[in-house]
């Protein structure tokens, strides 16, 4: 990281307005969802239920990744103290606000589970008690609960100094009345009492979030991804799948970075090239990481001689048509992101970078795709107007989701004391 702090000017962010998408985004992110919405539907009306949930699951998958993902970057800027990314936290704690709808959508995935599930049609022998469809789901809703809530909680505490902070000092106070910012400031003590005791429960919350996260996110991989084949077990899987996630988090944090940059002239000013810079270094790292966990799934069964194993393998990367598909995959997800991103330049030209973020959520959306729907196809690749339909819809609640979020806050989080360059609480 080059080290240095944006240079944020405090008054001026008091007084910002929240980050607004056009209006026209809104508009299409609702279209979006009315167009997932009676795609889903007619599929499951038509006689083609089992595709359609298929569908449903693995965009429930991938968007449910990208906001736990984005949440626990700002958990790694808490811990890391990273004084550079004061300007764009808020742009990953605004994933927080799709966390509630991706549980509820989960939970509705509990219609389709006999489509999804082997062992929602008949539990392995042994696991009949621990794999009872009511109980796994009941389960793992809990966790799922239990890690967003603690995510939510995290990210109130930051948004709590900012409210404050600017509900004493901005020129319009109103604009910071509503319910909803009463609520989040309640028995508000003064900034000199708030924010550095909030800094230090921060910083010691975000560690244990890490290692919440990496448990729920394992066992939900291990239960809702892995046992949708019975013949597939690894114990990498849980750690390819939660890593995916944050690897998704940075890409999408660039996209909405470059998007805000380009639509709000003040935010433009707290972000520079240095910034860009930073976040294509990290990407670049869970780059390497992704690959690492890649490779590291094949590892074990080689060296451990585990045919048994290989059936999972063996649809997906070494019999067509799923085959062309994986290695398109990996080139999108790693090949080409890991070749790119060596460069110095691409990583602080904002349309080059912007670019490659593009391609890796897209290689991500692929990897998510080839984990679930060979289950469902194991002999053609099913792709069509279905996926594009469920996974616009998706897509719509997401944007939604985030810039409902990014709307009720101030911009950049002004109380902090990284947002003067100091790391110090």
């Amino acid at each position: 990281m080059h080290g240095a702090a944006p240079s944020i000017n405090i008054e001026e962010a008091i007084n910002a307005a929240p980050l607004q998408p056009a209006a026209s985004v809104r508009k299409y992110a609702w279209l979006g969802v009315a167009i997932g919405t009676a795609t889903f539907l007619n599929g499951v009306l038509s006689g083609d239920a089992a595709h359609a949930w298929f569908c449903y699951y693995w965009a429930l998958l991938y968007f449910m990744g990208i906001a736990a993902g984005g949440v626990m970057i700002s958990a790694i800027f808490q811990i890391t103290r990273a004084t550079w990314s004061a300007s764009i936290r808020r742009l990953t704690e605004a994933n927080v606000a799709f966390l509630p709808v991706a549980l509820t959508l989960f939970l509705v995935s509990y219609a389709g589970r006999e489509y999804l599930f082997p062992w929602a049609r008949s539990p392995r022998p042994g696991t009949e008690w621990w794999m009872q469809p009511t109980f796994v789901y009941a389960r793992i809703g809990i966790l799922l609960f239990l890690l967003f809530l603690f995510m939510w909680r995290f990210v109130r505490l930051s948004w709590r100094g900012d409210i404050g902070m600017v509900k004493d000092h901005s020129v319009d106070p109103d604009r910071w009345s509503s319910f909803l910012h009463s609520s989040v400031t309640e028995r508000w003590r003064g900034l000199p009492l708030e924010v550095p005791e909030n800094q230090n429960i921060l910083s010691r919350r975000a560690p244990a979030l890490a290692l919440v996260y990496a448990l729920v996110y394992s066992m939900f991989a291990f239960e809702m991804v892995m046992a949708m084949d019975y013949r597939w077990l690894s114990n990498l899987f849980g750690g390819f799948v939660f890593i995916g996630n944050i690897y998704a988090g940075w890409a999408m944090l660039i996209l909405l970075t470059l998007y805000h940059v380009h639509r709000d002239k003040t935010f433009a000013k707290w972000v520079t090239t240095n910034e860009l810079w930073d976040l294509g270094k990290l990407t670049f790292g869970f780059c390497m990481v992704w690959g690492y966990f890649f490779f590291s799934q094949f590892l074990p069964q080689w060296y451990g001689n585990l045919p048994e194993e290989t059936q999972y393998i063996i649809i997906r990367l070494r019999e067509f048509p799923w085959k062309g598909f994986a290695w398109v995959t990996l080139a999108a997800c790693f090949i080409m992101p890991f070749i790119i991103l060596l460069s110095r330049d691409v990583k602080k030209t904002p349309r080059c970078i912007g670019s490659v973020a593009t391609l890796i959520l897209i290689g991500l959306a692929m990897e998510r795709y080839l984990l679930v729907m060979p289950q469902y196809s194991p002999h053609a690749i099913p792709f069509g107007f279905t996926e594009i339909g469920v996974f616009v819809g998706f897509l719509g609640l997401y944007v939604l989701s985030v810039q409902s979020f990014l709307a009720a806050v101030p911009p950049v989080i002004v109380s902090s004391p990284l947002a003067r360059g100091s790391a110090d609480w």
